[in-house]
């Protein structure tokens, strides 16, 4: 398990970053998401450090931002954690972003405006994503177990 998932699960709630410079866009994705802790930011840099300091669950991130572009963001937090779920939330109808998007590892595309079944669509698609993840370490914990019985078996255990 990733230092990045341990830190996550001490979260109480879902920790949701939603990097967007329109505040509209914003408070309605809020509004959407009333149960969980939303953490915003409006700009590449400012969702850099968020991102650092928050560790959040899932991201819902804009192409078109004031001091770069949405890939950069979804490269960097892609490269710090390869597993991590990010759904592009953009005025976007170009394929080619759709695609690019796809390849960098993006989980979902949203185009804007969006309506809070979408948001919310896409939050159980993450929750379903995160139980798989946490089967899969489970299994592989249960694994790991069993091997080192395996190999150490006149071995007390108290």
């Amino acid at each position: 398990m990733s230092e990045e998932n341990i830190r996550r699960a001490y979260h109480p709630e879902l920790v949701i970053l939603i990097v967007e410079d329109q505040i509209l866009f914003g408070k309605d994705i809020k509004h959407a998401l009333f149960k969980h802790k939303v953490v915003f930011a409006r700009s590449v840099e400012e969702a850099k450090q968020k991102y650092e300091e928050y560790i959040p669950h899932m991201t819902f991130l804009d192409i078109d931002l004031p001091d770069g572009t949405g890939f950069e963001l979804l490269d960097f937090i892609r490269e710090r954690e390869p597993e991590a779920y990010i759904a592009m939330l953009t005025g976007s109808k170009v394929e080619a972003d759709v695609s690019l998007s796809q390849k960098k590892g993006a989980r979902g595309y949203i185009i804007k405006p969006f309506t809070k079944s979408k948001i919310e669509q896409h939050l159980a698609q993450y929750l379903e994503f995160r139980e798989k993840q946490i089967k899969f370490s489970l299994q592989q914990t249960e694994a790991h177990r069993k091997a080192e019985l395996y190999l150490a078996p006149n071995m007390i255990i108290t």
